[in-house]
Parts: structure tokens; C-alpha cells; sequence
């Protein structure tokens, strides 16, 4: 469970992270932001392209073993989880988003539940270092 999760949270990271920095106008059309100014585009590239690829990085790094498996998936279900949250909150307090971002919501709880069941089950790091 602990591989699949990181593997599955960091690829959506890094397609989603990938097209933000690089089809910025595309990512946002869906969900009907206008990207008007340069500004609206460093922020998208920064924000949802450069974080989203960095976050892919360490969850990938804790599938490939080169971070501790433990802290990679300890960071999918709080990155995650907080994502959910914030959509959570969201659907209370202004209603439903387009069907997209419920998508991604499910696959947010997915991945952050995943994580947390893994976690119950793996080692700590003191007992048997990276795993």
C-alpha cells in the first residue's frame, strides 16, 4: 500500500503540477478562471505548476526510497487531507464546484486515507530505517 500510495498521489501531483506551469490557460478554463495578466499566470505557474512539481518530488522520492517512506507518506496525508479540507469547507460554504473538482476531491480523500492506512502499518524509522 505505502508504494502504490506515493506512487498514485505523486503522479496526479506531477501531471497536474506539470500542465499548471506549462498550459496554465488550459488547466484554468474549466473551472472558468480568467488568467488576465501576467500576474494571474506567474502566480498559476508558481503556485499550482512549481509547488504541485515539488510536491510531486517528495512523494516520488518516498516511493523510490530516497526519503523515508514514513515522512513522504505523512506529507500525502497532510497536503492531501488539507486540500480536502479546503474543498470541504468550500462545498459548506459556497456551494458545489464544477464536476472536475469533485473529482479531485475524491481522489484527494483517497490517497490522504490510503497514506494514513499505510502509515498504521509501517515501520517507524527508528525500527528499521528507510523502508
Amino acid at each position: 500500500m505505502t508504494r502504490f500510495t506515493l506512487f498514485g498521489a505523486g503522479l496526479m501531483m506531477l501531471v497536474v503540477g506539470t500542465l499548471h506551469l506549462l498550459a496554465p490557460q488550459m488547466m484554468m478554463k474549466e473551472p472558468g478562471i480568467a488568467l488576465e495578466t501576467v500576474n494571474h499566470l506567474h502566480v498559476v505557474r508558481a503556485a499550482y505548476g512549481g509547488a504541485y512539481l515539488g510536491i510531486a518530488a517528495l512523494f516520488l522520492a518516498g516511493a523510490f526510497r530516497v526519503v523515508d517512506t514514513r515522512a513522504a507518506l505523512s506529507a500525502v496525508a497532510i497536503i492531501f487531507g488539507g486540500f480536502a479540507l479546503g474543498r470541504l469547507v468550500s462545498l459548506v460554504a459556497d456551494g458545489l464546484p464544477v464536476p472536475l473538482y469533485l473529482g479531485v476531491l475524491g481522489a484527494e480523500l483517497f490517497f490522504a486515507t490510503c497514506a494514513v492506512l499505510a502509515l498504521r502499518g509501517a515501520p517507524a524509522a527508528g525500527a528499521g530505517g528507510r523502508h
